[in-house]
């Protein structure tokens, strides 16, 4: 028979107490947890196990046959842990976290807590965990373990906790819950004292999210387990997006925040569209691609973990390989603009490129990452108020000349760099911009440099048919960053968009315009790829005085790089606006006929200029 909470508390406050009352009097600080993962920025995500084998993805057999032969013939032959190290330093990556136990249990160390592990139950009986972890020693790269919460094959994990519907390999009808929580923390324990690990990344805690069960994995309890043995955690012990007791988010798969969120977080993304290595995925992103993901995702003051999958023999495939060298040699000439960085004074995002910063004494270098290089010769960047010291290029050290000029009528500085109408890098190119004092920058959404505005739906203001008592305004401050939410109002979305489908419903925001002209006004949809678009309301935009309303037809998809692969982002075009004042503007989105078919997830409204 299944306990009740009070025994299942209980057990856990036993358990927890048993495990820390000897080690909370020295927890370390939040620095000396933090530091080295706010220094590194770039890590390698590595997803190896039972579902690399052969056997695994041999057709026939049911879910359940076709891990067990697959951890029965598990032999990677050509596993070299320090050759995996070599690639992730060459890269340019500061740390590794790697696959310890995902969702079918399978243990890649030596676990005195089951024989469902690389000892015990295959051919290989290496420990890999252990190998890893004396090859990043001997390298100084920093491990982290990732260790799935949720557990297909333990006899003591009720299905109904499970992460994928109940799965499970072996369903018992007498588990006890309380019993796998217990082998969980004897586990991570193991895994802390034997391999010194600097940080765990929890995943499959989906059984978890009723507010009853999440107490069962006993966060703070985890946590001060944790940090007494000096390793972090991420958000996804209970999806914590609060960071109420965890030390870090954990954006959602393949997701990128559109600007600085105000706290630590890391971004893991794949180089392909699978996690575990899958034969016939040639869906490779580019260097180029992943170097802009880098600087952007530096630029808001997070860290990208980017995943290889090693194959069945533990090879990490070339095609990786090619693209984290290219990265690596960008990084040699440039890793300043990354390591040990803050997130640029600018909270919202750029089109160009990102910013990052880092401070020395009076001193404070801004580096503008640049993506999209001006072809004109000059480079414009608005909002920055502090003393210009020097402009020059990161890689080459060469300086550029430079002016400042206030433009009175829009109430905004604007620095003009002198460069090249050719991007110094191929990839991205670095100016280095050195100011006195700690940058004071405007804080409102700025116009950009080509004419754009981007207004980001989740930094907007919302306005509720209804008021709703203690919601926050924004989206943002809502802190709901991996799980979707479901309430009254208007409520933020898992992509970090926001979902308008009642009419009445609106968001607003204030802008700064540069440049008058006339405007395309453009609403971008979160989609997936393969989804026809079904949409059947209305919005309208209003902004300095005038309006513009129509139905919300797709007319083009962008890609979205801010999601995973198949998401894209659906373009609807409302009409043209023209706006003739410079300075500061207010633009509202709102509903005008109510959506039935499909809840537009709103990312971003934008404003293109019309070339005259």
């Amino acid at each position: 028979m299944r306990k009740g909470i009070e025994y299942v508390l209980l057990t856990i406050l036993m358990l927890s107490t048993n495990l820390l009352s000897a080690q909370n009097e020295n927890k370390p600080s939040d620095d000396e947890l933090m530091g080295w993962f706010r220094e590194a920025r770039f890590g390698m995500f590595i997803h190896f196990g039972a579902s690399t084998s052969e056997d695994y993805l041999v057709e026939g057999g049911n879910k359940t046959e076709r891990y067990e032969n697959s951890v029965k013939n598990f032999n990677p032959v050509d596993f070299d842990a320090k050759e995996w190290v070599r690639i992730a330093k060459d890269a340019g990556m500061k740390y590794i976290v790697f696959t310890t136990k995902h969702h079918d249990g399978f243990c890649k160390w030596d676990s005195k807590l089951t024989e469902w592990d690389v000892m015990d139950a295959t051919p290989f009986k290496r420990d890999i965990v252990g190998e890893l972890a004396a090859a990043c020693k001997e390298a100084g790269i920093e491990l982290g373990f990732y260790y799935s919460i949720a557990d297909w094959y333990h006899p003591e994990y009720d299905a109904t906790y499970s992460n994928r519907n109940g799965f499970h390999f072996n369903p018992n009808p007498d588990a006890d819950i309380t019993k796998y929580m217990d082998f969980m923390y004897g586990q991570i324990k193991e895994l802390c004292e034997n391999y010194q690990p600097k940080l765990f990344w929890f995943d499959g805690s989906a059984g978890f999210r009723n507010k009853n069960r999440k107490r069962l994995l006993g966060q703070q309890e985890m946590m001060d387990l944790l940090n007494s043995y000096g390793a972090i955690s991420n958000s996804r012990l209970g999806d914590d997006d609060t960071l109420e007791y965890v030390n870090y988010l954990s954006m959602g798969d393949n997701m990128t925040p559109s600007g600085n969120i105000g706290i630590d977080f890391e971004s893991a993304q794949t180089m392909n569209d699978n996690w575990h290595f899958t034969a016939g995925d040639d869906n490779w992103k580019s260097a180029a691609t992943m170097l802009k993901k880098l600087t952007n995702i530096a630029g808001n003051g997070g860290n990208y973990l980017l995943n290889v999958g090693p194959n069945s023999k533990g090879v990490i495939p070339s095609a990786s390989k090619e693209r984290l060298k290219i990265m690596g040699n960008w990084l040699q000439k440039n890793g300043k603009a990354i390591y040990g960085t803050k997130a640029g004074p600018y909270p919202y995002e750029f089109n160009w490129g990102s910013i990052t910063q880092s401070t020395e004494g009076n001193t404070t270098t801004l580096y503008l990452n640049v993506v999209d290089w001006p072809k004109e010769g000059v480079f414009k960047l608005y909002g920055l108020n502090n003393k210009v010291e020097k402009v020059s290029l990161l890689a080459s050290g060469n300086t550029l000349s430079y002016k400042t000029k206030f433009n009175a009528a829009a109430g905004v500085n604007v620095i003009s760099i002198d460069v090249s109408k050719t991007a110094p890098d191929s990839y991205v190119s670095v100016i280095a911009l050195k100011i006195e004092g700690a940058p004071k920058m405007d804080q409102t959404f700025l116009q950009q440099q080509d004419g754009t505005v981007i207004l980001d739906a989740f930094r907007a203001t919302v306005h509720d048919k209804d008021i709703v008592a203690n919601k926050a305004l924004r989206p943002l401050d809502q802190r709901l960053f991996t799980v979707m939410k479901k309430g009254k109002g208007i409520m933020p979305a898992r992509g970090m968009t926001v979902g308008l489908n009642k009419e009445g419903e609106a968001l607003s925001w204030d802008f700064r315009i540069l440049k008058p002209g006339t405007y395309k006004v453009a609403v971008l949809s979160s989609v997936s790829e393969h989804d026809k678009w079904k949409s059947d309301g209305s919005m309208r935009v209003s902004v300095a005085g005038k309006s513009v309303e129509n139905k919300l037809i797709e007319q083009e998809r962008w890609n979205n790089e801010r999601m995973a692969t198949e998401m894209k982002c659906s373009v609807a075009i409302l009409g043209k606006i023209k706006i003739n004042t410079l300075g500061m503007q207010t633009l509202t989105l709102e509903v005008t006929s109510d959506f039935n078919n499909e809840t537009p997830n709103i990312i971003n409204v934008q404003l293109l200029p019309i070339d005259n």
